[in-house]
C-alpha cells in the first residue's frame, strides 16, 4: 500500500507535539516496514522534510507563526496530496487545522479523536465560530471513520446518518514504560501540552494553591505556546503558587519514564480528550492518575480502580482528590498497581496491525 496521512500534529512541533502526534508516529513507523508511508505535518521553526523510522514526513505551510502555521497547511494540503497516487489517504481531523480533502482517486479515511464542541467559541469567541463549525461538517464525505475511545465513538455515531463505517482503535502505550520502578519523590505530575484552556491548566492551578500541604510540588513537562506559558507563570504568582510550581518544558523519552516514575501521582485536568495517552502511560509506571469525567478521559481512567474522575472545570473537587490521593499513600499504590495491570491491554504493535488491517479491508471494499 502507498498511505498518505494528513495530519497538523507532529512529534517534534514545538507548539503542539501532543498524543495525537505520537499515536500517529507509533502507528505509522511499525505499517511503513511493509508499507510506504508519506506523512503531511505543518511547519514550524527550523523544520524541514525528512525520514524518521522510513515515514516521509513532508512539512506544510509556513512555520514562523503557529496561527500562519496552522492556516497554511489547511490552503496548501489539497495541492499536495492531488499530485500523488496514493492507495489510502488518512485525515487525522483537527478543527483547528482542518483539512476537507477528499479524492476519488483513491480510498479516504477520517480519524476523529475527540469533540471540542462549543470550545473554542467560549475561548475564541467569534473567530472560534470556525472550529466549531468545521467540527460540524468533518466526516460528512467520509465513509470510513476511525475513534479512539468507546464514548467518543458514540458520540460521533449519533452525529452521521447511516451508511458509515466506524473503527475503534485504542492508542496504545510503550513496553518501556512497564519497567519503571516507581519511587515517590514530593511532587505532583502534569505531563502534556502546555494549553490552558484544553488542558484545564487554570483550573489545576486554582486547586493545588488550594491544598494545605505546602510542602508538595507542581511539576509540569511539555512543550506549548509563550502566551499560554506567561499566563501560568501570571496565575501562580496570582495565587501565591509561583515558588512551588515548576516547568520542565518538553522532555524525552528517557526523562518522562523518570518524571511519571517517580511522581506521587498525575493530574489531567482537561476539558477535552480523546482517549489521553498520558494517563495509560501514567498507569503503565504504577502511578495513579486523577482525571477529568470528560468523553476519552472517562474511558482511559478507571474510576477507583486507575484513578480518580471528577467533573471538569470543578477546582474544589479538583483539591479535594488530590488531598485525599497526598493523605493516602496506600490508595496512591492500590490504584497505581491496578493502573499498570489495565495498561498492559494497549500495545503499539497490536494497534498498528489494527490500522493495518482495517486499511487493507477499505481497500478491497468496492462501494
Amino acid at each position: 500500500m502507498y498511505i498518505g496521512h494528513i495530519t497538523y500534529d507532529d512529534i517534534k512541533n514545538p507548539w503542539c507535539g501532543g498524543g495525537g502526534a505520537k499515536r500517529v508516529f507509533e502507528v505509522d513507523r511499525r505499517i511503513a516496514k511493509k508499507h510506504r508511508i508519506k506523512s503531511f505535518t505543518g511547519k514550524f521553526p527550523g523544520s524541514k522534510d525528512e525520514i524518521i523510522d522510513s515515514v516521509e514526513f513532508i512539512r506544510i505551510g509556513f512555520g514562523f507563526n503557529y496561527i500562519v502555521s496552522r492556516i497554511s497547511f489547511s490552503l496548501f494540503i489539497p495541492f499536495y496530496i492531488i499530485k500523488e497516487k496514493f492507495d489510502i489517504v488518512v485525515n487525522e481531523f483537527s478543527a483547528y487545522s482542518p483539512s476537507f480533502f477528499f479524492s476519488r482517486k483513491c480510498k479516504n479515511i477520517i480519524a476523529i479523536h475527540h469533540l471540542v464542541g462549543k470550545s473554542p467559541i467560549k475561548k475564541y469567541k467569534i473567530v472560534g465560530l470556525f472550529p466549531y463549525f468545521f467540527e460540524k461538517i468533518a466526516g460528512i464525505y467520509y465513509r470510513y471513520i476511525i475513534t479512539v475511545s468507546p464514548s467518543v465513538n458514540e458520540m460521533i455515531k449519533k452525529r452521521y446518518k447511516e451508511g458509515k463505517i466506524y473503527r475503534l482503535i485504542y492508542n496504545g502505550v510503550s513496553n518501556k514504560l512497564f519497567s519503571v520502578s516507581p519511587e515517590e519523590d514530593n511532587y505532583i505530575a502534569f505531563l502534556g501540552r502546555i494549553d490552558v484552556y484544553m488542558k484545564g491548566l487554570d483550573t489545576l492551578f486554582e486547586a493545588f494553591s488550594k491544598i494545605k500541604n505546602k510542602d508538595v510540588k507542581l511539576r509540569l513537562a511539555g512543550s506549548g505556546k509563550e502566551k499560554d506559558l506567561q499566563i501560568l507563570k501570571t496565575l501562580s504568582e496570582k495565587l501565591g503558587i509561583r515558588d512551588r510550581v515548576e516547568f520542565l518544558g518538553r522532555i524525552s523519552d528517557h526523562e518522562k519514564m523518570e518524571f511519571l516514575g517517580r511522581a506521587l501521582f498525575v493530574v489531567m485536568p482537561s476539558r477535552f480528550e480523546g482517549w489521553g495517552i498520558v494517563a495509560i502511560e501514567s498507569s503503565a509506571c504504577a502511578k495513579a492518575v486523577i482525571g477529568t469525567n470528560i468523553p476519552g478521559l472517562k474511558d482511559a481512567i478507571i474510576h477507583n480502580k486507575t484513578g480518580i474522575l471528577v467533573e471538569p472545570d470543578r477546582s474544589d473537587l479538583l483539591a479535594q482528590e488530590m488531598e485525599r490521593l497526598l493523605d493516602n499513600k496506600q490508595q496512591r499504590l492500590r490504584l497505581g498497581n491496578n493502573g499498570r495491570n489495565w495498561a498492559k491491554n494497549f500495545d503499539w504493535d497490536k494497534i498498528a496491525e489494527e490500522h493495518e488491517k482495517f486499511y487493507l479491508e477499505v481497500l478491497k471494499n468496492n462501494n
